[in-house]
């Protein structure tokens, strides 16, 4: 099992993008039909992701930088519920233009420690935004 790094990013806030990865509304909208969260140290991690029952706990929560979360998919034998890791770091990018929101664009690095080899692609394609999900109107764009 390799890690999986890679980075986008996403024209909101660093606190936009931080709301979304803890709430259920705004998990469901952004990469799943439905979640369940409690996001604090040992809360639950659910969300139903293009048909995927993606299961763990939520291990750091730090407002507006950082959320590291379990992960894995209910009923596999590959990847079960809280098999690897994921954080999510929100930090400001550098940028320009008239939009001042524009300068305050997060770069989202995000590892996932633990996968299985042969998931390696499916990561990558889920964090690049082109997986199965249709995203809710306003809901942040990589």
């Amino acid at each position: 099992m390799a890690d999986y790094e890679t980075s986008i990013e996403i024209d909101a806030t660093p606190a936009d993008v931080f709301d979304y990865l803890v709430t259920e509304a705004g998990m469901a909208a952004w990469m799943g039909q439905h979640a369940a969260l409690d996001p604090r140290p040992g809360g639950e991690f659910a969300v139903d992701i293009a048909g995927y029952a993606i299961r763990g706990r939520y291990l750091h929560v730090e407002r507006p930088r950082r959320v590291v979360v379990s992960w894995g998919v209910a009923g596999s034998h590959d990847l079960p519920p809280g098999g690897s890791t994921v954080e999510f770091r929100l930090t400001p990018a550098a940028r320009g233009g008239p939009d001042p929101r524009s300068a305050h664009w997060p770069s989202m690095p995000v590892l996932t420690t633990g996968p299985p080899d042969d998931e390696q692609g499916r990561y990558g394609q889920g964090y690049a935004g082109d997986s199965d999900c249709d995203p809710a109107p306003g809901t942040p764009r990589v």
